[in-house]
């Protein structure tokens, strides 16, 4: 097969971030991007519609290799799939504004993907919760054979979207779903499994995940004290896979997630669905007692996780 100079010229890996009001990560996280050892690369910075100064700190950087988009603000999922259409590369490798990649993340993920011919790649990563140590997580990947949702709620697996790289043509026939400003990481990794892509697990982390307290990040806050309708459309997308789901994961995913939202409003049918998973065996007694915290108690849970993370956390990587 012959190879136009169009498709030489193609970097192997577009890193595609979108920022909503992050002039004061931005630059930290492209400095991560360009001091790669694997340097065959373009950073696409999607601005989801900031009105900070953003784009005046991207600009100063003045690499070549970093294009900046503007957009209308609709969230992470929307300015994803922007990042996915304008990407030049063969790989696009997601980053947040707010993460940051080690030096051989690249390189790690360019050596695999042509020796096995790998489509998606994911893994864990360092979680900085600003407390001097840090988690790894996710703990594993998925098993083989595993049904996704097992996965995601049984174990408490993740798609952490700062350690996905996936294939240019893959990623544009399944897109983010846009609906979604709340797990549309799990509904990305999700989708692309449940079409019976091959993820392969990169199992050391490369990427390091800021976690440090902040209201304001969907993530963090707890789920009850938030815009309910943001997590709704996550639950109605959940839901409506419910026939792909065994019905552990379904009791899992009501006492992990569904607890959370209703813990001020329906505290009975809070507590109904984590008793309902820990009889169902969906929940140990251990993980039922964590979760009662965390439904209940989140800002305790939070105090509780920053003092076992500083504990017994490792150390940050060099």
């Amino acid at each position: 097969m012959t190879t136009t100079s169009q498709e030489t010229s193609r970097p192997f890996f577009s890193i595609v971030i979108p920022s909503h009001n992050r002039a004061h990560t931005i630059a930290t996280t492209i400095e991560s991007c360009l001091a790669q050892s694997f340097d065959d690369l373009e950073v696409l910075i999607v601005d989801d519609g900031s009105t900070d100064d953003t784009q005046a700190i991207v600009e100063a950087i003045g690499d070549p290799r970093i294009r900046y988009l503007t957009r209308l603000n609709g969230g992470p999922a929307a300015a994803r799939n922007t990042g996915i259409a304008a990407a030049r590369g063969h790989y696009i490798a997601f980053l947040d504004s707010d993460d940051r990649f080690l030096p051989d993340k690249l390189r790690h993920c360019h050596d695999h993907i042509t020796t096995t011919g790998a489509q998606v790649l994911y893994g864990p990563m360092y979680v900085d919760r600003g407390v001097g140590r840090m988690w790894i997580r996710p703990a594993s990947g998925m098993r083989p054979g595993e049904e996704v949702f097992d996965y995601l709620f049984l174990r408490r697996g993740v798609f952490l979207i700062s350690t996905m790289v996936v294939s240019t043509s893959l990623a544009r026939a399944h897109p983010f779903d846009e609906s979604l400003w709340y797990g549309d990481n799990d509904q990305f990794g999700a989708d692309l499994a449940l079409a019976g892509v091959e993820l392969h697990y990169l199992p050391e982390p490369l990427t390091i995940y800021a976690d440090e307290y902040d209201p304001r990040r969907l993530s963090q806050s707890p789920v009850s004290s938030m815009d309910a309708a943001v997590h709704q459309r996550f639950f109605d997308w959940v839901e409506s896979h419910r026939s792909e789901m065994s019905r552990r994961a379904y009791l899992a995913y009501r006492a992990r997630f569904c607890s959370r939202l209703n813990a001020r409003s329906a505290p009975l049918e809070a507590m109904r669905d984590l008793l309902s998973a820990y009889r169902a065996d969906a929940l140990s007694g251990r993980e039922c007692l964590r979760q009662s915290v965390q439904t209940f108690m989140p800002r305790l849970y939070r105090r509780c996780a920053d003092f076992v993370a500083r504990s017994h956390g490792v150390q940050a990587p060099s």
